[in-house]
């Protein structure tokens, strides 16, 4: 669960990330999710105040088709008839900061001698370490665009909403680098109550997807702080399921799951995390703080079984063998076998993995030469000799219900190196035993 100060400081780290990120096109965006009422839109101010900047709400629900993109309007000019549109007022406040900071940075400069007419006064290239600093000392004062019920507008505002969003650019316009974005939306399922738009997954990957939920010791300080009635403390305090509602029409059951993006995301988070300590507090930059944070961070990316892999992988002592690692072996695996036996669990599974690739895409061609197939199936029967039990076991069930590139059952062409070894030291499964000692039985 996420709570709400949580949510705070991860949202901060996420955006600011982008202050270092020089990939071009890449922008994380937090998009919030969480039932209405329980504070998404005081989330972001209260981050703007942090960061002495400011924050501009969009009602996404209020807006009219053209209305963020701006009106056309004409005008004549030496070169004939031509077309503007007027900006949004959010936007136009930004356009205005940028060119009052142009002008303190390039005092006296005309700047209608510079090309271009939607982004003359860009100061988008400085370095990382320049736009930090004009951040530290105050000289920057940035903007959030907070963008809430981003999935409560009709078709053709989402669509405008999606692609500002998404690509920070508006009519040919590109927004200052201090301009960040976050969105906010209720739950989207197909049981919710919400009269919501659906995300397709391309849209989906392109945000980094928080998903928030009340606590109850978080709102009772609060409501400490804000001179709540001792009345509904005390309830509450006895009740903490009243505080608010669970059902299942309120839940969003969405899952992230991993894609390049994703981990071109949490690669810039990581790599700017030491560039950004000066934007928290001792307590909030402290080791287990920076590192429950970007595994939270990580799993609302990628999920969080691909999450808790990769974060066992940094703190693991060895990294997991790969199958050209095994069967680039002898067949008792005598130079990999002590590495084997000191991987810790899910290095031994991510071992598995490797050699099911392997074999997923290659079985049919090693068939082809009968003595080099019968190499790779005793080494496949001395890497699972080196398995602790739970770990055969998984093994053996991802063998059993994987196809070859070809279409044809896995077990089928190693069978055997499982049947000395697995069928004889477990406890199986009556299903995966029957998969193990039927090896044409058809997956379904």
């Amino acid at each position: 669960m996420i709570s709400i100060e949580h949510a705070k400081r991860l949202i901060k780290r996420a955006i600011l990330a982008n202050v270092t990120c020089e990939k071009e096109g890449l922008f994380i965006t937090p998009l919030i999710s969480g039932k209405h009422g329980i504070g998404k839109s005081a989330i972001v101010k209260d981050i703007a105040a942090e960061l002495g900047g400011v924050c501009i709400t969009i009602e996404g629900g209020t807006l009219k088709e053209g209305e963020i993109t701006g009106i056309p309007y004409q005008y004549e000019d030496e070169n004939g008839v031509r077309f503007k549109f007027l900006p949004y007022y959010a936007i136009e406040r930004i356009q205005q900061e940028e060119r009052r900071l142009f002008e303190v940075n390039h005092s006296g400069a005309n700047a209608t001698f510079l090309d271009g007419d939607e982004n003359r006064y860009s100061q988008n290239d400085i370095p990382a370490s320049r736009k930090i600093e004009l951040l530290k000392n105050g000289e920057i004062r940035p903007v959030i665009v907070f963008i809430d019920e981003i999935n409560r507008t009709d078709n053709a505002v989402y669509k405008e909403l999606m692609n500002i969003l998404l690509t920070k650019t508006v009519n040919g316009y590109r927004l200052p680098w201090w301009a960040f974005f976050v969105g906010a939306m209720n739950p989207s399922t197909q049981n919710s109550i919400y009269a919501t738009n659906e995300m397709d997954p391309a849209q989906l990957d392109r945000f980094l997807k928080l998903k928030i939920e009340p606590d109850i010791n978080e709102w009772l300080a609060y409501a400490s702080s804000h001179g709540v009635s001792e009345n509904i403390t005390a309830f509450l305090k006895e009740n903490p399921s009243c505080l608010s509602k669970d059902s299942a029409e309120l839940e969003d059951e969405e899952n992230p799951t991993p894609s390049p993006r994703g981990w071109d995301m949490i690669n810039t988070i990581m790599t700017s995390e030491p560039y950004l300590r000066p934007f928290f507090t001792e307590n909030e930059n402290s080791a287990k703080t920076v590192s429950e944070d970007l595994q939270a961070l990580a799993n609302a990316k990628l999920g969080p079984t691909v999450a808790t892999m990769f974060f066992a992988s940094l703190a693991a002592p060895r990294h997991a063998l790969t199958a050209n690692d095994i069967f680039s072996d002898d067949d008792e695996l005598s130079n990999t076998k002590n590495i084997l036996h000191e991987l810790s669990i899910a290095k031994k599974v991510q071992t598995c993995d490797s050699v099911l690739d392997y074999l997923q895409k290659n079985a049919e061609f090693l068939m082809l030469r009968k003595s080099d197939f019968k190499k790779k199936k005793a080494q496949l029967s001395a890497l699972i000799s080196q398995l602790d039990s739970s770990t055969k076991l998984l093994f053996a069930q991802k063998i059993a219900a994987t196809k070859t590139d070809d279409g044809n059952n896995l077990m089928d062409f190693v069978f055997d190196a499982f049947e000395s070894d697995l069928l004889e030291t477990l406890d199986l499964t009556d299903r995966t035993r029957q998969l193990l000692e039927q090896p044409n039985h058809d997956q379904q």
